[in-house]
């Protein structure tokens, strides 16, 4: 993950979660993991090497349906190329929310949906 020193607006959680992305426009969407976010801004890696200013939607869910993204037209801020022994993906991304978050709004839009297979006789 980036290191620099922390200069933001917002305190940033960390909380690891699959996300799929979509740069705004295409309708194509990729797979990627956030690592930690905030009520302005999220940080994830994916494969996709995004240029600064691109805009993208974001799902918080494994799976991209009819819904409206929980993350409308973020700015990516900046990515970078991952160098690691042991990456799950290449480029690690920064971007800012373009209408940020409120608190009252926050623990809606990061909820953890529980999956796995239920157990048939319940």
């Amino acid at each position: 993950m980036r290191t620099r020193s922390e200069n933001r607006d917002c305190a940033r959680f960390c909380f690891e979660l699959p996300v799929i992305i979509e740069e705004c426009g295409t309708g194509i969407h990729f797979n990627a993991r956030m690592f930690n976010y905030s009520l302005q801004g999220m940080y994830f890696e994916s494969d996709l090497s995004l240029l600064s200013g691109t805009r993208v939607n974001v799902w918080l869910a494994n799976i991209v349906g009819s819904s409206l993204p929980d993350i409308d037209f973020a700015e990516v801020r900046w990515c970078e190329e991952i160098n690691g022994a042991v990456v799950l993906y290449n480029y690690g991304a920064g971007i800012r929310y373009h209408h940020p978050l409120t608190i009252r709004e926050f623990p809606r839009q990061f909820q953890v949906i529980p999956g796995g297979l239920k157990d048939p006789g319940h």
